[in-house]
């Protein structure tokens, strides 16, 4: 007998292996060392808004050196606290699902017990010597018997088997749980930040932690579908005006974005395409001021997320300069869906320092075959007839996703 089976004489096996004390105790380990390091970051933000601190060449000098290797410092800190946060959150999780683990334990001895009990009576076992020889209203008798007994005997391993399956359900719920805490901590190391999104240039790189939003009502439904409807020869002239489209905004408006986002959706895959948000952020000035108005607004409360939040180019457009790229964005990506997210933001006489990250989502289709706004034509091509390219399979839906991250940080001492 194995030694799960050992200690589980009920289930005879173990639906949710783990040590839960080793885990706090690795926590803790990963805590102290994060907090050294939140300690260095702290002494490094405050010594670097001291400008008395900084004086002369060499001041100067160090105060630049400092200021380099700060992002290096902060994100090892925010590392090594996701790691801390998911250990506490699988620790936990492994705590919940060993105390289901315990119930249906308990369970299951009792159940057994129930199956050896029923099975002890000597009705449940019918043999040729207890019929042979006896009267038909004896017989009768003794099947009557056998077949009660009989069925609690069933009854008894039917309960048996369900809390069995209950627990390699729970099994699974735990080992699938298992991987995905074990990635998000590989994540951590595997998908450390560039350093280069410490300023507003930012990285055209998707992170984990970069979620969709709930698909909008206009996306779902069966003329969303790809491939779906064999295509009309008015379909195939559709795809004609759409691949003129891809020329002119090329060649003559040189929206270079706008050109290339059609022609892959004209011959793409349906797969994500990844974006520098931070040009997106760079091109919108009207954007940019939002963020700075929901740094402000949510800045004291430390770390905050904003949730998705919609947004159209044309609304942007209307409020401030309009740069030749974010001209482009709007012939690319016109409405879109943007989240902002603060970690750890300090006031600093009345200015938000910390981490910020901005998620941009487009999802890339035309018209509304299934209903909604009336979507004005392109150049005089009904913008539901191109619609239609992804359902015939003359084109192909796809998502745009970029996310960008910056730290916000008082202006150096002049």
């Amino acid at each position: 007998m194995s030694s799960a089976a050992k200690e589980f004489p009920g289930l005879r096996f173990d639906p949710a292996p783990g040590l839960v004390p080793a885990l706090g105790a690795l926590a803790e380990k990963v805590r102290q060392a994060a907090g050294q390091l939140g300690n260095v970051r702290a002494e490094l933000e405050t010594t670097l808004r001291d400008a008395g601190a900084w004086t002369g060449a060499a001041g100067g000098l160090c105060h630049d050196a400092v200021q380099h290797i700060y992002p290096d410092v902060w994100i090892m800190h925010d590392a090594l606290s996701g790691v801390e946060h998911t250990l506490g959150e699988w620790s936990f999780l492994l705590a919940e699902y060993q105390r289901s683990r315990t119930a249906l334990e308990a369970q299951a001895v009792a159940a057994r017990a129930r199956v050896k009990q029923a099975k002890a009576d000597p009705a449940a076992d019918l043999g040729f010597t207890d019929i042979v020889g006896r009267s038909d209203r004896e017989r009768e008798d003794i099947f009557k018997r056998h077949d009660i007994a009989k069925q609690a005997v069933n009854q008894a391993e039917d309960e048996l088997d369900r809390i069995i399956e209950a627990a390699e359900g729970l099994k699974k719920q735990h080992d699938a749980s298992a991987r995905t805490f074990a990635k998000q901590i590989r994540d951590f190391a595997d998908h450390l930040p560039d350093r280069n999104t410490m300023t507003p240039a930012g990285s055209y790189l998707i992170p984990p932690y970069f979620t969709k939003p709930p698909v909008s009502r206009e996306d779902l439904g069966p003329k969303r579908e790809f491939n779906v409807t064999a295509p009309t020869a008015k379909d195939q002239a559709t795809r004609l005006a759409a691949m003129a489209m891809v020329a002119g905004q090329d060649a003559y408006f040189d929206n270079d974005r706008a050109a290339s986002y059609m022609k892959n959706w004209l011959e793409g895959n349906g797969r994500d395409v990844q974006f520098n948000a931070s040009e997106f952020v760079n091109a919108n000035p009207a954007f940019q001021q939002k963020v700075n108005e929901i740094l402000k607004a949510n800045g004291p409360a430390g770390n905050f997320d904003t949730g998705w939040k919609s947004n159209t180019v044309a609304d942007d457009m209307t409020k401030g300069p309009v740069p030749r790229e974010l001209l482009d964005f709007y012939y690319t990506m016109n409405g879109y869906q943007y989240r902002i997210v603060g970690s750890d933001i300090k006031m600093v006489d009345g200015q938000p320092v910390g981490q910020v990250r901005v998620d941009i989502y487009k999802r890339y289709n035309w018209g509304n075959p299934e209903g909604g706004d009336h979507r004005s034509n392109i150049e005089g091509v009904p913008q539901n007839d191109l619609a239609r390219l992804n359902e015939t399979g003359l084109a192909h839906d796809f998502d745009i996703v970029g996310s960008t991250t910056f730290y916000a940080a008082p202006a150096p001492a002049p």
